[in-house]
């Protein structure tokens, strides 16, 4: 995977096992901004999530909540490989 991903990038997280091209093809967060490289190389994401991390999106679950992602925990979504 070739990072940085751009602002706006729809992402899934690697611990969302669940997420894949049928089940969340647009992804489960979006992202907002970029930081890094750091000295591993690895950048930091600042992503806006869905409310509950184990469900897909949806009405009931929107993308809502605001957190910072690992590039090492990032998976690009369908659209965005």
């Amino acid at each position: 995977m070739i990072h940085p991903l751009p602002v706006g990038a729809r992402v899934t997280h690697v611990n969302q096992e669940w997420a894949n091209a049928r089940t969340a093809p647009e992804g489960t967060a979006e992202i907002l901004e970029g930081r890094g490289p750091y000295i591993d190389g690895s950048y930091e994401y600042h992503v806006l999530a869905c409310r509950d991390f184990s469900r897909q999106p949806g009405p009931d679950n929107p993308l809502d909540r605001e957190a910072w992602w690992s590039s090492n925990a990032v998976r690009p979504s369908q659209g965005e490989e």
